[in-house]
């Protein structure tokens, strides 16, 4: 049976649904054993409290609009969901990456760095916004993640545990909060340069290949460096987020205090999400097993104190 989505359909989340408000466009419901969608809601049509309510309760966590109404749909979330503190931190973080996927993904295929710079700058200052207004428990915030390796699903993850981790092991002023939120999510811009064929391959990397996947942080740099609108410590997270401890990472073989703080923080988030995601080639590890990776390598390879921290965090959850 076709899904809606390949019918020109997309999926909505009902917890991102505010009662008493106006989505400007078509609201559809795809009914059990039903293979088509069928209206709930016309355009204009508020909804209300008791709608809601009853869909939480009869289990349906999405609704579905039409693909041409995307842009009216991340209007929406910005309007009556990302900014509203009174809503649950999880469903406000799933706003955010609604509202950044397109035009991130856009950026990223077109090469427009400008907008790329610009989406990463509004993300970092929202995501920072949330955290610092109710930073979530991991167990819960975990269940509401994507947890594949495509590109703007890993640097989303990777931003997100960043901060987290910085707001748990240092006094970071929100400026930078949101400045190194920022910096995560553009962590991996040195990918778009290797091609999709090697980024996305099932069987092991050969030496060519990997030397060639090795230059994204180098390449990354390079596309930033000259930029007046990214400071030193956010190129750095871009350029250092492989770098290891004992001098066993790349691409400069640099060792503990050469390596910038906020890289430091990115390498642990980035090494968990990498783990935890479905790849290509192999399935993902458990969470327990990644904490126990990092563990492992704490002091050695990963800074210990945002080791500690994320671990903590992570196990709360366990």
């Amino acid at each position: 049976m076709p899904s809606l989505q390949s019918s020109g359909f997309l999926p909505i989340a009902t917890a991102g649904l505010s009662p008493a408000t106006v989505l400007t466009c078509d609201l559809f419901i795809q009914r059990p054993g039903r293979p088509s969608a069928d209206l709930y809601r016309g355009q204009n049509y508020p909804l209300v409290a008791e709608d809601l309510d009853r869909l939480r309760a009869d289990g349906i966590k999405h609704l579905y609009i039409r693909l041409g109404d995307a842009d009216a749909y991340r209007a929406y979330l910005c309007e009556h969901v990302l900014h509203q503190t009174q809503i649950p931190a999880t469903v406000r973080l799933s706003a955010l990456r609604e509202v950044t996927r397109v035009a991130f993904e856009d950026a990223v295929t077109s090469g427009d760095k400008d907008k790329l710079v610009n989406v990463a700058g509004s993300f970092g200052h929202d995501l920072a916004d949330i955290v610092a207004d109710h930073s979530p428990a991991f167990g819960e915030l975990f269940k509401t993640l994507e947890h594949d390796y495509y590109t703007f699903t890993h640097v989303c993850n990777v931003s997100l545990y960043t901060v987290i981790i910085a707001r748990g092991v240092g006094a970071l002023s929100p400026t930078d909060l949101a400045a190194l939120a920022s910096a995560a999510l553009l962590h991996d811009i040195g990918k778009r340069h290797i091609p999709q064929r090697i980024l996305n391959k099932a069987e092991k990397l050969t030496d060519e290949e990997w030397a060639l996947l090795m230059e994204h942080p180098t390449t990354g740099f390079r596309d930033l460096a000259s930029r007046d609108d990214l400071t030193w410590a956010q190129l750095m997270v871009v350029y250092q987020h492989h770098e290891r401890l004992d001098g066993t990472g790349y691409p400069a073989g640099l060792e503990a205090n050469e390596i910038h703080p906020w890289a430091r923080i990115c390498a642990v988030a980035d090494v968990f999400d990498a783990m935890t995601c479905h790849r290509p080639y192999r399935k993902a590890a458990g969470s327990k097993v990644a904490c126990e990776h990092l563990k492992q390598r704490a002091g050695t390879a990963f800074d210990a104190e945002a080791v500690k921290y994320w671990t903590s965090q992570v196990g709360t959850a366990l």
